[in-house]
């Protein structure tokens, strides 16, 4: 038989009508299966594993059908250690069922850190070595010397730090550095407005210090510090005022961005409300003794 006359006969709709069924069963079959594997819409809201123990989390996640991964451990310091900071995927998410959540837990302990070589180097490398350690540069007293923006010394709380001391990550290191033997001066910066460590990385620019930080009312906790801005100077800015090199300014902060432009700057030249500064530095001191 001729292939034209084939594709004319009975026999051929015959194997033509049987082959689309077999596809049609062999799609739908594979339709349900996949729809079976991969629980096609059956999804379910990740639960907020934050604040959780590894303890706490088996039980939970057994109940919930999914499982978990723990990939890193952060040292936070007001976080309780052994729980849960962050999760992927957040919470509130769609899943499915065995699906695995990554999760973040706090280290019982910051890691720690060898200090690095900063003696003998500038200011800016000093900052830059600290930071690439995972330390942070701390207050910066400058002395008289021969040696212009040159690390004398390195401390903590006032103690001079042998080399390669080991401290933990974070962990704040003051320095000594020279300001040379001129007599120099340099403006003072306008810092209203700006974060503490926006205002700390403006002075160290131009060899002035950071003082006395005075918190108002507003500031009640650590977290809020951290969003505080600074709202007053002493001494206080103007175009053309000089100091000398190594000079310290004091700032107060509040979280009231209000009092930015609403509040009156004390002046070195000008008097000052002695009582109100005496409470503003005793809240402060009750600040630093609570943190």
């Amino acid at each position: 038989m001729s292939l034209k006359k084939f594709l004319k006969s009975r026999q051929f709709y015959i194997h033509l009508s049987l082959l689309v069924v077999f596809l049609i069963v062999v799609v739908y079959a594979s339709m349900l299966f996949m729809k079976a594997y991969t629980l096609h819409g059956q999804s379910q809201p990740v639960p907020n594993f934050r604040g959780f123990t590894e303890h706490e989390l088996s039980r939970i996640v057994e109940n919930e059908k999914l499982r978990y991964q723990i990939v890193d451990s952060v040292y936070v310091y007001d976080a309780i250690p052994g729980t849960v900071i962050s999760q992927t995927p957040a919470p509130g998410f769609n899943v499915k069922k065995n699906r695995t959540i990554y999760l973040t837990i706090s280290a019982f302990a910051p890691e720690t850190v060898k200090l690095p070589a900063i003696v003998d180097v500038s200011l800016r490398e000093a900052k830059s070595r600290l930071e690439n350690a995972g330390l942070r540069l701390g207050q910066v007293e400058y002395r008289p010397s021969q040696f212009f923006n040159l690390v004398l010394e390195q401390r903590l709380h006032g103690i001079p730090l042998p080399k390669d001391t080991v401290l933990s990550k974070g962990t704040p290191v003051d320095i000594v550095v020279g300001r040379g033997l001129s007599n120099e001066k340099t403006e003072v910066p306008k810092l209203t407005g700006l974060y503490i460590d926006e205002a700390r990385d403006t002075l160290y620019n131009i060899t002035l210090t950071l003082g006395v930080l005075i918190y108002d009312n507003t500031v009640k906790n650590a977290s809020d510090s951290l969003l505080a801005v600074i709202w007053n100077q002493n001494p206080a800015w103007s175009e053309n005022k000089l100091v000398e090199l190594g000079t310290s300014i004091d700032v107060w902060l509040t979280t009231d961005h209000s009092k930015i432009s609403n509040e009156p700057f004390f002046d070195l030249d000008s008097e000052i409300d002695f009582e109100t500064h005496e409470e503003e530095q005793q809240d402060r001191d009750s600040f630093d003794d609570e943190f």
